[in-house]
């Protein structure tokens, strides 16, 4: 949850990301509320940027491109926390676990923290720093090419060292996510990382979500058969991932919405 904002504030949002464009009068009606009092959350969310106006209504902002791990890491927490939670859970004492970049991802190595025996290895900086100082934990950062917006290391050397294990556990996150083409991502070097991951690893967690259906990312990572697990707060509204889903394979777990729905 935002700190920023009010309790209603952070459903407002949490709304938007699960269910996509909100009418005001249609929030007003289901708050007990007064539009004006409606527009003027609103106002506080839009200035933030974490949504945009419509005509009679509020969406989320269109990024064109990925923003920062500090800017997203408060869209969604409240999902994100739940669904790190649920990963976290699964994972045995004693594993050796891969972790991807994504604030998703790093809320589970939180999560972890009370873990026993993990031997982690991470391209993400914030896991290497949440967990390297965990007591019997051993901690491997890959090398590569620091990338300062998302605090990650990709390239060749990254996906190297990746492939000098075989995890028993990798947890993942996306940028995007689509009934046809599974998880996607913003870059080219994210979804060969994210790859290198899941081809050396032998339970895949893909923790994203609901959101993420609506993410604007364009480069195909993996289909959705490529994971063992997905864990989300809420299944897409749409049938066709619904049925995309199904047909995949991969064990779908939902955690539940932070807003009780």
């Amino acid at each position: 949850m935002d700190s920023r904002l009010s309790e209603r504030q952070n459903d407002i949002l949490a709304r938007i990301g699960a269910r996509g464009a909100q009418q005001i009068d249609r929030l007003a009606q289901d708050y007990g509320l007064t539009t004006q009092s409606i527009r003027r959350d609103i106002n506080v969310l839009c200035a933030l940027g974490l949504a945009r106006r419509l005509h009679g209504g509020v969406d989320l902002p269109v990024l064109p491109q990925n923003t920062s791990i500090s800017a997203r890491a408060g869209l969604h927490e409240a999902a994100k926390r739940l669904i790190a939670a649920r990963v976290a859970q699964d994972i045995p004492n004693g594993s050796t676990v891969f972790m991807g970049i994504g604030t998703t991802v790093r809320f589970t190595a939180e999560a972890l923290r009370g873990h026993a025996g993990l031997t982690v290895v991470t391209n993400n900086v914030d896991v290497a720093l949440i967990l390297g100082e965990a007591e019997g934990m051993e901690m491997h950062l890959v090398g590569g090419v620091w990338r300062p917006n998302d605090r990650d290391l990709v390239g060749p050397e990254a996906i190297r060292y990746f492939e000098r294990f075989h995890a028993t556990h990798a947890v993942v996150g996306a940028g995007g996510l689509n009934p046809t083409s599974g998880a996607l991502d913003f870059s080219y070097g994210e979804a060969q990382i994210t790859n290198a991951i899941l081809q050396n690893s032998r339970t895949r967690y893909l923790a994203a979500d609901a959101s993420k259906w609506r993410g604007t990312a364009a480069v195909r990572v993996a289909p959705f058969s490529a994971f063992t697990h997905f864990v989300t707060d809420m299944m897409p509204h749409e049938h066709d991932s619904e049925v995309s889903l199904a047909q995949s394979g991969v064990r779908v777990i939902v955690c539940g919405s932070p807003d009780g729905d």
